[in-house]
Parts: C-alpha cells; sequence; structure tokens
C-alpha cells in the first residue's frame, strides 16, 4: 500500500475513532451544562408526571445524582383545572434498583381540601392500572403535614409500600401523629383485588391504639365538623368498595369527644354535652346502618323537656322530674344500645359508673335519676330518627351539609298517597267595590 494511501487511513481512523467521539463527548457535556438543557429536562419531566398522574407538577430543580438517582427540589402540585393549590415537597429523592423504585419525600405538604386528589391519584390512578404497579414501590416521608381550616396535622415516621401481586396490589402505609406517644404506629392498608369478576378495593385502618383526631380529614368529609372540632377516633376501620358502593365495618372502635349540641344542631329536640361512643358492632352497608351494638355516655349536658317527652312516647323512657322547665341538666347520660332485623333495643347504664344506682337509669343529676330507659320489646327500626329528626333530617338552610348521624339511620317507610294529606292552596278573597 502507497504511504500516502496509509497516511491517509489513519487520518481517517484517527478522526472516526478519536477525534469524533471527542467532539461529541465534549458538545454533550457543554449542552448538558447549559440551563436550556436543564429546562428540558425538566419541562419534559413535568409533562410525563401530568399525563402519568393527571395532576399539574411544576419542579424548580432537577438534579441527577447518579445512574438511576434523581433529586426533586421545590415540588409543587396544583389542579390542572381549576389551578387548585394541592400540595408541596421541599426534596423529593427517587432511586431505581433492581426494577425496585424508592422514593425518599423531605417535608412535604398536603392541603385537606385537595386529599380527593390523593385518592383519585393513589386509587383511580396508580392501584386500577396493573401497568403501572408491575415494580415495589416504597416511599418514606420525615414529616408529612396535612392542612386545614381546623388546624395542621403532621404525621412523623411515614413509611408506605405498594407490592404487586399476580391479580391484586396491596398498598401498606404506618405513621405517627407528632406530639402523641404512640406506642405503634397508625397502619392503613389498602388492597385493589383484581380476581373477582368485578374487581373491588378492600381499605383498612387500625389506629395503634391511639386516638387520631377527626381534623385530619374535616376538610375532606365536610360531615365531620358536625361531630365536633376535638372529636377523636380510636380503633379498626374495614371498608369494601365494590361496584354496589362502600360497604363499612366499625365493630370495636370508640369515638370520644363528640359536641352533642353541634350534633343536635337545627334538629327538633335539645341535647348538649360531650359525648364518647363505644361500637361494639356497627355495619354500614351502602351508606344505610344495618347492625349496630354499643355504648353512649355523655357528661355535663342539658336533655331537652320536648326531648324527654318524646322519647317517653317512641322510646319508653320514664320521667323522673316535673315538666315545668325547657331544659333539664345532668351530670351524667349513659345507655346502651343494640340494633338489627328486629329493631331498637336501648336500656339505661348509669349503674355501670354507680353502683347504688339501681338497673336502667338514663340520667343523674347530683347523684339523683331523672329518667329511666328500659326497652324490653324491639322497637321500630325507624323510632330513633322519628324522635330526633320528624321531619327526617333535612337541612333548614340551603347549602348545609347533612347530618352525618341521622344520614346513617333508617327512615320510616314512605306513606302511600292516599295517606298523605294534600296539599292546601293558600286563597285570599276580596272583595269588589
Amino acid at each position: 500500500m502507497h504511504e500516502r494511501t496509509q497516511r491517509l487511513i489513519c487520518q481517517l481512523v484517527f478522526v472516526v475513532a478519536c477525534a469524533l467521539p471527542t467532539l461529541l463527548t465534549v458538545s454533550t457535556v457543554l449542552v448538558r451544562s447549559t440551563p436550556w438543557f436543564d429546562n428540558w429536562r425538566r419541562e419534559r419531566l413535568e409533562n410525563e408526571l401530568c399525563d402519568r398522574f393527571g395532576l399539574r407538577f411544576e419542579i424548580g430543580e432537577l438534579k441527577v445524582l447518579a445512574p438511576g438517582a434523581m433529586q426533586l427540589e421545590r415540588v409543587n402540585v396544583t389542579d390542572p383545572e381549576t389551578g387548585a393549590d394541592i400540595g408541596s415537597i421541599r426534596v423529593v429523592q427517587f432511586t431505581t434498583r433492581d426494577g425496585r423504585l424508592a422514593l425518599r419525600l423531605a417535608q412535604p405538604e398536603v392541603r385537606a381540601p385537595q386529599l380527593p386528589h390523593a385518592w383519585h391519584l393513589l386509587h383511580d390512578r396508580f392501584l386500577c392500572h396493573p401497568e403501572l404497579t408491575t415494580n415495589p414501590v416504597r416511599i418514606a416521608a420525615d414529616d408529612l403535614s396535612i392542612l386545614s381550616t381546623s388546624g395542621g396535622v403532621t404525621l412523623t415516621d411515614l413509611q408506605a409500600y405498594v407490592q404487586p401481586h399476580d391479580y391484586a396490589n396491596e398498598t401498606i402505609m404506618q405513621f405517627k401523629i407528632a406530639g402523641r406517644e404512640m406506642p405503634s404506629p397508625a397502619t392503613i392498608s389498602i388492597t385493589r383485588d383484581r380476581s373477582r369478576r368485578y374487581p373491588e378495593t378492600a381499605w383498612k385502618l387500625h389506629t395503634g391504639g391511639t386516638s387520631l383526631p377527626y381534623s385530619l380529614l374535616s376538610d375532606y368529609f365536610p360531615q365531620l365538623p358536625k361531630l365536633g372540632h376535638s372529636c377523636e377516633f380510636n380503633g379498626p376501620v374495614s371498608c369494601r368498595l365494590s361496584r354496589d358502593g362502600w360497604n363499612i365495618d366499625l365493630g370495636g372502635s370508640s369515638i370520644t369527644g363528640i359536641e352533642v349540641s353541634r350534633v343536635f344542631d337545627n334538629l327538633a329536640h335539645k341535647l348538649t354535652g360531650t359525648a364518647d361512643v363505644w361500637l361494639g358492632q356497627c355495619r354500614i352497608e351502602q351508606g344505610l346502618l344495618t347492625n349496630i351494638a354499643g355504648g353512649v355516655t355523655i357528661r355535663n349536658g342539658q336533655l331537652g323537656d320536648s326531648l324527654l317527652q318524646s322519647s317517653n312516647h317512641l322510646l319508653g323512657v320514664q320521667s323522673l322530674v316535673a315538666n315545668n322547665r325547657p331544659a333539664h341538666p345532668f351530670d351524667l347520660m349513659q345507655f346502651r344500645f343494640a340494633m338489627d332485623e328486629a329493631g331498637w333495643q336501648f336500656i339505661g347504664a348509669c349503674d355501670a359508673d354507680n353502683r347504688h344506682l339501681p338497673a336502667g337509669i338514663l340520667a343523674v343529676q347530683a347523684n339523683r335519676p331523672i329518667a329511666v330507659l328500659s326497652t324490653p320489646q324491639p322497637l321500630a327500626i325507624s323510632a330513633p330518627k322519628q324522635l330526633v329528626a320528624p321531619e327526617y333530617s333535612q337541612p333548614l338552610f340551603a347549602g348545609e351539609p347533612n347530618n352525618p348521624v341521622l344520614d346513617l339511620l333508617p327512615s320510616p317507610p314512605p306513606q302511600p298517597p292516599y295517606l298523605q294529606s294534600p296539599l292546601v292552596p293558600r286563597v285570599t278573597m276580596r272583595s269588589q267595590e
């Protein structure tokens, strides 16, 4: 081969094998170091997250820590349609290794009124799509703040796991409430079962022996403020979402700190005090109470005389006080209750706190009984609702949320048309002079 040809081949090999790769490498490094490339990469990730989760993500800064590891800073999440602020995260670190995704969140904040978006994100956009849950996911958060109008709640030591199975996806979340001594964390598990003809979602909560404040979800469920801002829940909850709606089991749980006056607000009778409710059994099927048994304790309240008289007619309560005042103060009101297909049964239980009282005492004032309650025969299913809400809990003011207790109670069967009172038109007669 001629010497000139050899020199030309060497130059060509140098350009192709050395100079050109070096030029491409230097160019890539220079391009990746420009603000333009950072903005393009950040906007691309924002669009991918929006397409996958249906929310708008605004990322302040994106950093690549290592192959398969990335850090996002100053992440804001908003509703793409209304622009409502859903939440923010100061720092997000996620790592992909061996098909497993791990995320660590630093100081995330969620607006309580926007919690439906979080549920929609987890359930409809994540658990209901098998292609998105083929690999396990682990999420950890230092302090998750849920901001609401009734005050913020901070969850600490939050750990969440998404574990895919053949025909189901399971999500387990554990957390503690900041400022409360919790021997064990509260646990929430959500399972999407696709082995049935119609997929179902099972949702379980266990508080870990420590009461959880209702303010945690007060902006999510508009009925909860009716129970009072100091209301707390303790115990297990089991829910199942099927094509027919929600089925809920509250057996073994308790609700404390209920402001009774708020529950009876805008109802026909007066009852005040602070109540604690214990539920041995409680099943709600498709939004209607079907089975319940437990007890109620109300302290330092007032019993309206109209409620006392109505309960005498509908529940068989025997009054031991003179009916010469609009309300009767009491130190303690305590009773047990049960309801099944046969009907309701009630019995006074003040003797549980005072052994000197006879059985069946409903309320006492200064250790003096003021009412007796005992129903040996089951009462009608609709008796409690007829007692406290003769108009069946229709709100008095437009836009007011319904009563959270009365909405669950069975209503009396509708009257046939021939038994309903006809509407009487109002007619004014005028004489013409």
